[in-house]
């Protein structure tokens, strides 16, 4: 009896998207690389040194980004990333920095260097860019006036937004960037199947995907990412909770001592109970934890 084919994994799983794009056809990977740089790629060398899907192969310590050398020039660097948090530019600046210091070897000269190109698809809102509608941001070194003289043009990190995505497609559908992210955001939508129709190579990248989709070991590994994204999430959530609730506890202490100061004044309940925003009846409930005797005079 053959085998049940198995649902199809999720590309942004950042395990599933090395797999598909390290592991599969190297003109899936060119193709996505060639509309997020807007440039013509004529070689592509991809680092295959972490193989994830190796059985044997560590969970935690395997690289789960993409690396590549784009036409004998340009180191890139490529990665999903599930959850922001309050350090994630400091992140992307320390990982391009050792991306970028890696190219020099014992003996090179600096003239060795070669420009460095961290790409980020981030599946959460980036803070900097709150108030921006397109997805897509590249931040280079320039000169804090004269913005139009860059430093160098060594340095460059994309980031792209997918919850962004969605609603930049509706307004530029032809935009191949947005067909690729609304891939991997979800292969099995509508508009994607409608992508497909157009655009060969995401069609080529959804069938890797079910290819590959029916690799047991492959599919134990994206569900315990999946397992540790969600830990990293709920932990946030009780952070945020955790933050929230002291928050709280500190405007209700801030507000309970200055009830006591306006009742030590002699300002009725009912003039208190406006100064602090609370019911009058929330004001004597505070009354009776603060004094045990005498009552607080009435208005």
């Amino acid at each position: 009896m053959p085998n049940k084919e198995k649902s199809i994994l999720q590309p942004k799983n950042d395990v599933v998207f090395k797999a598909l794009f390290s592991r599969g056809k190297p003109r899936i990977t060119q193709a996505m690389l060639e509309a997020i740089l807007k440039m013509k790629i004529d070689k592509l060398e991809l680092d295959k040194s972490t193989d994830l899907l190796n059985e044997n192969a560590d969970d935690k310590n395997g690289r789960l980004d993409l690396r590549a050398i784009i036409n004998g020039n340009t180191e890139c660097d490529i990665e999903v990333q599930l959850v922001s948090n309050d350090n994630i530019t400091e992140r992307f600046l320390y990982y391009w920095a050792k991306m970028y210091a890696a190219n020099l070897k014992i003996g090179d000269k600096y003239s060795d260097l070669r420009k460095t190109i961290s790409i980020i698809i981030l599946d959460d809102d980036f803070k900097l860019t709150k108030n921006l509608e397109r997805p897509q941001t590249t931040w280079r070194i320039r000169e804090s006036e004269a913005t139009h003289l860059v430093l160098t043009d060594y340095f460059e990190i994309i980031i792209i937004e997918i919850p962004k995505v969605v609603k930049a497609y509706q307004k530029t559908p032809n935009d191949e960037v947005l067909q690729w992210m609304l891939f991997l955001d979800n292969p099995e939508k509508e508009e994607v199947a409608r992508i497909m129709e157009e655009n060969k190579d995401i069609k080529e990248a959804k069938e890797e995907l079910e290819r590959i989709s029916q690799d047991d070991i492959l599919r134990r590994k994206a569900l315990n990412r999946t397992l540790e994204i969600a830990d990293k999430l709920q932990l946030k959530k009780e952070a945020k909770e955790a933050r929230e609730k002291g928050e709280q506890i500190g405007i209700e202490k801030e507000k309970k001592v200055v009830i006591k100061k306006l009742h030590e004044l002699n300002i009725s309940i009912e003039q208190i109970a406006k100064v602090v925003e609370l019911k009058e009846e929330e004001v004597k409930e505070i009354f009776c934890l603060l004094y045990t005797s005498p009552s607080p005079r009435d208005s």
